[in-house]
């Protein structure tokens, strides 16, 4: 016998995909970037000592340090301690309406080369 139902499908509608239209992989770019979140760390208090270099490859607990400092400045109760620290950041970029995904994964091994674009 034959059924006239359908099952669900388990594959998600397709969606368009949307591409960053920044050159991040750029060097001059990226370089220039850097240089900018460090001016902007430097002239508003960031209170952790901090290189350039630091900032092109951060450890976790730099990247965790300066996230917190540049996301206090938008919401100064961010990262209260309810929640873990990628799940705190990845709802605030969606509150703002950052285009992208950010993959906590990502977030949880910030200080991995591989996260970084190269």
């Amino acid at each position: 016998r034959e059924h006239s139902y359908s099952r669900p499908s388990s594959i998600p509608p397709s969606t368009t995909m949307r591409v960053d239209s920044r050159p991040i992989s750029d060097k001059t770019y990226f370089n220039s970037c850097v240089r900018n979140l460090y001016s902007y760390l430097e002239t508003h208090g960031y209170e952790h000592a901090i290189k350039l270099k630091d900032l092109s490859r951060p450890s976790a607990k730099d990247f965790h340090n300066f996230m917190t400092f540049l996301m206090t400045k938008i919401d100064p109760t961010f990262n209260s301690g309810k929640r873990k620290f990628e799940d705190d950041v990845s709802l605030a970029f969606k509150a703002l309406g950052y285009p992208f995904n950010i993959s906590k994964t990502a977030l949880v091994a910030a200080g991995s080369p591989h996260t970084w674009p190269t």
